[in-house]
C-alpha cells in the first residue's frame, strides 16, 4: 500500500513540477532561436551595415517601414511618380516586391504595423490605399479623389482601418478602409493654410494635424468638430503622437517645441530653440520625443521635463516643409534615426547624444523609419536610392520564474528526495 501511495504521490508532484514550469519553456526556446537568427545576422551584418539599397529614377519623397521591418516603402518624384514595396531580405540586386506608378509625384506614403495596407496621396490630387498582393499592374483596393486639392501628407491606423489625407490647402480628409465607388470620405475638415504634418493614433481614434494658419488641432474620428486647437503665432510645422493618442508633441516655426496631453490644449511644457522645427517624433507611451529642424540640433526630451536630456549638433538642417519625417524613434524610444541635408544617416541611443553610426548617401535624406525595435532603419535621399540598415539590438530578456514557482520546485524536490531516501533505506533493511 505505502508503495503504491509513493508512485502516486509522485505521479502528483511530476504533474505539478510540469504545470509550475511548462508555461517558461517555450519562451527559452523563442530565445535561443532567437540567438541563433541574430547570430546568422551577425555574421552578415554589423552594426550600421547597409542591407541593401534601391535605386530609382527620381528622388525619394517619403519613406515607411512595418513594426517587423518585413515591408518597407518609398514613394518618389514626377515623372517616376512610383510607390515601392520591398522586403527587408539582405541583396546586392535589390528588386522591389511590386511598384505603383501614378501620374504625379507621389507626396507620401504610410504602411500599418503589420505591413498589410499602405496609404499614398500625390500631387494628382489622389489618396489611395493598397494592400501587399502582387498583382501587374498594381492597382489600389480604392482611389479617392477630393477635386482640386494637392496632397501633402498621409497617416493611416495601425489596423489600417482610417487614413487621413491633408492637403496645401488645408483640407483634412478621414476615410475608412471600405471599398465603395466612388469613394467618399468620413468627413473633411477646413483648416485656414496648408497643412505640413499630421498624426494618429494606432486605433485611429485621435488625429493631431499641424497647420500652416498658426493652429494645432486635435480630432476624435467620430467629428469633424475639432476636441481642440492650439493657437501659436507662428506656423505649425510638424506634430507626432503617442500610440493611444493621450501625448502629442509639436514644432514651431519659431522654434518652439510643445507637449500636449488630449485632455487640454494648454502644454504640459514647451521648450524653445534657436530657429525652426521641422520634424518631431514620439516613442508609443509618450515618455521620449525628439525634434529637429534648421537650427541642426537633434533634441531629445523624456515627459517629465522640458529640459532636453541631450542635443547633437548636425552639419546641417533636419527636414524641411516638404519633409516632416526626417526622425523617427523606435516604439521604447531605445533608439533615434535622423536624416540631414548634407546626406547623412544618423542612429543613436537614447542614453548618448554619440551617433552608434553614421552614414553618408550621395544627396540630401528626405525622410528616415526605424522598425519598433529599432534593428531596421530605412532612409530615403534625393541621390534616387532607398536606403535600409541593419542594428544588432539586445534581445529582450525571459521572463523571470516567479518566487511562488521556486518555492514550489524546492518543496516538489525535498519530497522527491524524502520518497527515495525511505525507498533506499527499505531496501538496505
Amino acid at each position: 500500500m505505502k508503495k503504491h501511495l509513493n508512485y502516486f504521490i509522485l505521479i502528483i508532484l511530476s504533474l505539478l513540477l510540469l504545470y509550475a514550469f511548462v508555461p517558461y519553456a517555450p519562451s527559452m526556446n523563442i530565445k535561443q532561436d532567437k540567438t541563433k537568427k541574430e547570430s546568422f545576422l551577425r555574421t552578415s551584418a554589423s552594426s550600421g551595415d547597409l542591407l541593401w539599397n534601391y535605386t530609382t529614377t527620381e528622388g525619394i519623397r517619403s519613406v515607411d517601414i512595418s513594426a517587423d521591418a518585413n515591408f518597407i516603402t518609398a514613394s518618389t518624384y514626377d515623372p517616376d511618380s512610383s510607390l515601392y514595396l520591398f522586403n527587408k531580405t539582405s541583396s546586392t540586386m535589390k528588386t522591389p516586391i511590386w511598384r505603383f506608378q501614378t501620374t504625379d509625384s507621389i507626396y507620401a506614403a504610410a504602411i500599418t504595423d503589420d505591413g498589410s495596407r499602405i496609404a499614398a496621396v500625390n500631387d494628382a490630387q489622389h489618396i489611395y490605399l493598397l494592400n501587399t498582393s502582387v498583382t501587374t499592374p498594381k492597382l489600389p483596393i480604392w482611389d479617392y479623389y477630393p477635386t482640386g486639392d494637392v496632397m501633402n501628407d498621409v497617416v493611416i491606423s495601425s489596423d489600417g482601418t482610417s487614413i487621413v489625407g491633408t492637403t496645401s490647402s488645408g483640407i483634412v480628409y478621414l476615410l475608412n478602409d471600405s471599398i465603395s465607388s466612388p469613394k467618399t470620405e468620413m468627413w473633411s475638415f477646413a483648416t485656414g493654410d496648408e497643412v505640413y504634418s499630421t498624426a494618429i493614433s494606432a486605433d485611429g481614434t485621435y488625429i493631431a494635424v499641424a497647420s500652416r494658419d498658426n493652429h494645432l488641432y486635435l480630432f476624435n474620428k467620430a467629428s469633424s468638430t475639432p476636441l481642440w486647437n492650439y493657437t501659436s503665432g507662428v506656423n505649425l510645422m510638424a506634430v507626432a503622437m503617442s500610440s493611444n493618442g493621450d501625448y502629442i508633441i509639436s514644432g514651431e516655426s519659431d522654434g518652439k517645441v510643445s507637449l500636449f496631453h488630449r485632455s487640454s490644449s494648454t502644454p504640459i511644457w514647451n521648450y524653445t530653440t534657436g530657429d525652426s522645427i521641422y520634424s518631431v517624433a514620439m516613442d508609443s507611451t509618450g515618455n521620449y520625443m525628439a525634434a529637429g529642424g534648421l537650427e541642426y540640433i537633434l533634441y531629445l526630451f523624456q515627459r517629465s521635463s522640458s529640459t532636453p536630456l541631450w542635443n547633437f549638433t548636425a552639419d546641417n538642417q533636419i527636414g524641411d516643409t516638404d519633409f516632416p519625417r526626417a526622425i523617427a524613434l523606435s516604439t521604447n524610444g531605445n533608439y533615434i534615426a535622423m536624416g540631414t541635408y548634407d546626406a547623412k544617416v544618423f542612429l543613436f541611443e537614447k542614453s548618448n547624444s554619440t551617433p552608434l553610426w553614421n552614414y553618408t548617401a550621395g544627396d540630401q535624406i528626405t525622410g528616415v523609419a526605424i522598425s519598433a525595435d529599432g534593428s531596421h532603419i530605412v532612409a530615403g535621399s534625393q541621390d534616387y536610392n532607398v536606403y535600409l540598415f541593419y542594428q544588432e539590438v539586445p534581445a529582450p530578456p525571459s521572463p523571470a520564474i516567479p518566487f511562488g514557482n521556486f518555492f514550489l520546485l524546492i518543496a516538489i524536490l525535498s519530497t522527491v528526495s524524502i520518497i527515495l531516501l525511505k525507498k533506499k533505506y527499505t531496501f538496505s533493511q
